[in-house]
């Protein structure tokens, strides 16, 4: 059993960190957007903030279309990151699953 207890420790670690990793994801998503994130139907993410104005460069010929690739580039890296949070949050669920297994699998053989 001393053996099986250090893997789970181990796989107890990796959960832990990865978790955290999620965590500093999901604090960035909601604490350092300057919008409120809402998600559709199909689990993707929207960034309700208010967006980059071309006003924002001065009143230059490409300043609209600055302003939009600002936007563009933002939006992008939300969803970036919330995807990221997400595979996260699975990896720890799945390491979870693999830990009650093994310990499902010894009770058995025990």
């Amino acid at each position: 059993m001393a053996d099986l207890d250090i893997h789970l420790s181990a796989l107890d670690r990796c959960r832990t960190a990865i978790k955290k990793a999620a965590g500093q994801y999901q604090e960035t998503l909601t604490e350092r957007n300057p919008g409120e994130l809402t998600y559709d139907a199909d689990g993707e993410v929207h960034n309700n903030r208010t967006p980059v104005s071309a006003d924002t460069f001065g009143h230059l010929p490409g300043s609209a279309g600055l302003a939009s690739a600002a936007n563009s580039v933002w939006s992008a890296l939300i969803g970036e990151m919330d995807e990221a949070r997400k595979k996260l949050a699975g990896t720890e669920r799945g390491l979870s699953d693999v830990e009650e297994n093994i310990r499902a699998a010894h009770r058995a053989t025990s």
